[in-house]
């Protein structure tokens, strides 16, 4: 019972990538910084990092780094946009969330000694990382 709530908590918090993209959230920016970050330029990085982590203004942002607030504007639209494009292409955050769910699953079905339905959901896994029967053993 306790793990049936936990799954369900889970997916409702974890839910940041599913459906359209276009519908990003400050949560997604903050998630995919983590994960893109670095292959955006110097003075995006630092910008999306005091708006998104830090919570700063526009206007702290321009006193800190010198750029107008039309200018810091500018880089988290631009920057966030890259972000955005990085997950449409690499969906690491995604498989990541599909991951975790699917974990999450297994333990739950492990919990309740369903193993026919584990092995199903490892053999599905297995095959979403390109890691098929024979490569198992």
């Amino acid at each position: 019972m306790l793990d049936s709530y936990f799954f369900a908590l889970y997916n409702r918090s974890m839910d940041f990538s599913r459906g359209r993209l276009d519908e990003v959230k400050h949560t997604d920016i903050c998630l995919w910084l983590d994960y893109y970050g670095d292959l955006l330029s110097e003075r995006q990085l630092q910008v999306l990092t005091y708006f998104y982590a830090d919570d700063l203004s526009l206007a702290e942002i321009a006193d800190l780094t010198g750029l107008t607030r039309q200018g810091v504007h500018e880089q988290v639209r631009r920057g966030a946009s890259k972000l955005e494009e990085f997950e449409r292409k690499l969906r690491l955050a995604e498989r990541e969330r599909e991951l975790s769910q699917a974990l999450v699953h297994v333990r739950c079905l492990l919990a309740n000694g369903e193993t026919e339905e584990v092995l199903h959901e490892l053999d599905a896994l297995l095959h979403t990382f390109g890691l098929y029967e024979s490569e198992r053993s």
